[in-house]
């Protein structure tokens, strides 16, 4: 389906800008197992840069060798599971192989509450959800003594997507620090969506 998606895109690509250099391959893990394709390398004639359009239009990186929803999905069963180890072993069970380290999701998890930032007028709507909190050990200092770090899930409603439903805009709190989680949590909510605590 990629590759066909791809093959679109090139023929109704606008030549005198986008010259087709090659073909590169790309194998990425997904939640159904491992998926190898081809898709076309082009040099962008006015940007002066390489490209794929393919990942252009997915508004993906597919340098990444980790599918969105299998990211999503594994640092989800970190938080159930209370451990990325567990974590690692879970998902080995449900994709039927072992998909993704326990080290790999100990870094989703600590790199999940930066990268997702936006302005607050492109924001989904004004209230927010939170999911949970949960005490989850990140590193093997953690695990063996039993101190692990808090995070709450934070979205902003819920959609279906066929037949499931999911978070819209989830975000993940990482508490550190020695202050209360609720006093960090508040200072997230500040600076990431302009959330006033004295407002009515």
């Amino acid at each position: 389906m990629l590759e066909d998606i791809d093959r679109q895109l090139a023929e109704t690509r606008d030549k005198r800008r986008y010259h087709l250099k090659d073909k590169r391959r790309s194998t990425i893990q997904t939640l159904f197992g491992e998926v190898t394709f081809e898709r076309n390398y082009y040099l962008d004639r006015e940007q002066n840069r390489y490209t794929f359009l393919l990942d252009s239009l997915l508004a993906f990186d597919g340098s990444q060798s980790i599918s969105p929803c299998l990211e999503e999905t594994a640092v989800g069963l970190v938080v159930e599971c209370s451990s990325y180890r567990k974590a690692a072993c879970t998902l080995a069970q449900m994709v039927g192989y072992p998909v993704i380290s326990h080290e790999a999701i100990r870094q989703l998890v600590l790199e999940a509450e930066a990268p997702l930032h936006c302005p607050v007028d492109q924001q989904y709507g004004r209230m927010l959800f939170v999911g949970g909190r949960w005490t989850v050990c990140l590193s093997p200092r953690e695990e063996k003594t039993g101190q692990g770090r808090q995070i709450l899930i934070v979205h902003e409603g819920w959609k279906r997507n066929g037949s499931r439903i999911e978070f819209v805009n989830q975000r993940h709190y990482v508490h550190e620090g020695k202050r209360e989680v609720w006093e960090g949590f508040e200072e997230f909510l500040m600076n990431e969506y302009a959330y006033d605590p004295y407002r009515d």
